[in-house]
């Protein structure tokens, strides 16, 4: 997936190993700021606004870590959009939201892009 280079061109130049446990916070006003995070197989990416005190995912991508990261979900203040899950320890997914995850990334991917994130952190695409 494009975000998933874009991503781990970022966090190399920050000397962070996407395959352990991090959070990296990057901030470049007028824009939200963009949060980088992963916890145990989970990899999260995205924007928070606050709302009455509360963080307010906007969007945020969800994604299961491995050498080809797979989607999980897209999360917005209103909903989250359910690409897989696992049961009795398989992964199920749904083919129509796994297709619908991977244009919206690719379209997330591109706004990193020509807002300047990339080029603000020092990587290129």
């Amino acid at each position: 997936m494009e975000i998933q280079n874009i991503i781990e061109k970022i966090l190399a130049k920050h000397n962070i190993d996407s395959t352990k446990d991090f959070y990296l916070k990057l901030t470049m006003p007028p824009y939200m700021d963009l949060v980088l995070e992963r916890n145990g197989d989970i990899i999260l990416l995205g924007h928070y606004r606050e709302e009455n005190g509360d963080l307010i995912s906007d969007p945020v991508l969800a994604m299961e870590g491995g050498e080809i990261w797979a989607p999980i979900r897209i999360e917005l203040g209103c909903g989250d959009t359910i690409c897989a899950f696992y049961k009795d320890e398989k992964r199920m997914i749904y083919p129509e939201r796994e297709k619908e995850f991977r244009a919206f990334q690719r379209m997330f991917a591109r706004n990193i892009g020509e807002q300047g994130w990339v080029e603000r952190y020092g990587v290129e695409i």
